[in-house]
C-alpha cells in the first residue's frame, strides 16, 4: 500500500479512537492497527530519505566534477 493510502487510513483510526462510543476490545483493535500503520509509514519515509539522500549524494558528484574540454 503506498504512503498516502496507509496515512488515510491512520487518519481514520485515529478519528474512530477519538469517538466516545468506542468499546475497549474494538479500542485495543483499532490503538493496534494506528501502532501497525505508524510503523509502515516511517519506514516508508525512511526508505524516501534514504533514497533522497542518495540521490543528492550523486548530484553532488556529478556537480564537483571538473569539466575537461
Amino acid at each position: 500500500m503506498e504512503f498516502e493510502k496507509k496515512l488515510a487510513q491512520l487518519e481514520e483510526t485515529v478519528k474512530k479512537l477519538e469517538d466516545k462510543n468506542v468499546s475497549l476490545e474494538d479500542g485495543v483493535r483499532l490503538f493496534e492497527q494506528g501502532v501497525s500503520l505508524t510503523r509502515e509509514c516511517l519506514a516508508s519515509l525512511s526508505e524516501s530519505k534514504a533514497r533522497i539522500t542518495l540521490l543528492k549524494e550523486e548530484m553532488g558528484k556529478v556537480t564537483e566534477t571538473e569539466f575537461m574540454p
